[in-house]
């Protein structure tokens, strides 16, 4: 089928062409797909192409201003237009993982498809191509909008959570953003890789990232709910503990400090924990204070 973007179009056309010019295909992938498919408009859009994005990212440099930044290993160039736009670029990858747990060691992959294979869950593995004789066709190899029309989250194989703990936490935020159930074998499997202690191998800065993303969430009490239920909030803190007032806070700073404040004597251990700068901890402890009082 087809899948027309909702947003950002002269963007998509320009990138379109420069790949045109560059030989490559070109798709639109993960969390924009999922969200056009919902007939919504997606502030975050990540690109996927067959070869080397240098050539697109140069010829957007020139058109809208702005620099990029190159990551080697994992095969992706992240750019950032004059007006502070951020966008990825990735070749075609595929990902083995050394232990649990453990970031991935990335090679290139042949096709879209086979990179779509790699991702988290299946509403997030398909993509849209941008250019070429099937402009606009939707891959979708692992059914992921059926799920999104059922309003399931379902991981792509069972290793899933082992490869990758913070699946745990990011399939409680897209359950929680959409209203949809993680599906029967996928909650098997989270609630099997929190009895292990799986989250437990996480670094700490990557549980804070998982967390703040959580708590940046219009509403971030159902999502914390879900991980109460899967018992994966003492992997944050031994003491980790929320309430209803944390609506009342705009920001996921001033929701980190409100989390402090409600755990008393531990909130300081909890905020030192989240592994930020020596100053922005002091900062958040201080904020902490006020929320208290």
């Amino acid at each position: 089928m087809k899948l027309p973007p909702l947003n950002d179009l002269p963007l998509l056309e320009t990138a379109a062409a420069l790949a045109d010019a560059a030989g490559l295909e070109l798709y639109a992938v993960g969390g924009c797909a999922r969200d056009w498919a919902l007939g919504r408009e997606s502030a975050d859009i990540d690109f996927l192409l067959s070869g080397d994005a240098g050539a697109v990212v140069a010829g957007l440099e020139k058109e809208y201003g702005g620099r990029h930044e190159k990551f080697g290993p994992f095969l992706t160039v992240r750019f950032f237009s004059a007006e502070g736009r951020r966008l990825d670029f990735a070749g075609f990858r595929s990902e083995t993982y050394a232990k649990p747990a453990a970031l991935p060691t990335v090679s290139r992959a042949v096709s879209a498809a086979e990179d779509l294979g790699r991702r988290d869950f299946a509403c997030n593995a398909m993509c849209v191509r941008l250019n070429g004789p099937d402009k606009f066709l939707l891959l979708d190899p692992h059914n992921g909008l059926a799920d999104i029309k059922a309003g399931l989250v379902r991981v792509l194989h069972e290793k899933s959570f082992e490869d990758d703990p913070t699946r745990i936490f990011r399939a409680a935020r897209f359950a929680a953003r959409f209203g949809w159930e993680l599906e029967p074998s996928t909650l098997r499997l989270a609630q099997a890789a929190v009895k292990a202690g799986l989250p437990g191998l996480l670094s700490r800065e990557r549980v804070r990232n998982e967390l703040v993303k959580i708590l940046s969430e219009a509403d971030p009490l159902p999502a914390l709910d879900i991980l109460k239920g899967l018992g994966a909030l003492p992997f944050v803190h031994p003491a980790f503990i929320f309430g209803p007032s944390l609506i009342s806070l705009d920001t996921a700073r001033e929701r980190l400090a409100g989390i402090a404040a409600l755990m008393g004597p531990a909130g300081g251990e909890f905020l030192a924990g989240l592994k930020f700068s020596k100053r922005e901890t002091a900062a958040l402890a201080a904020l902490a204070g006020t929320l208290k009082k």
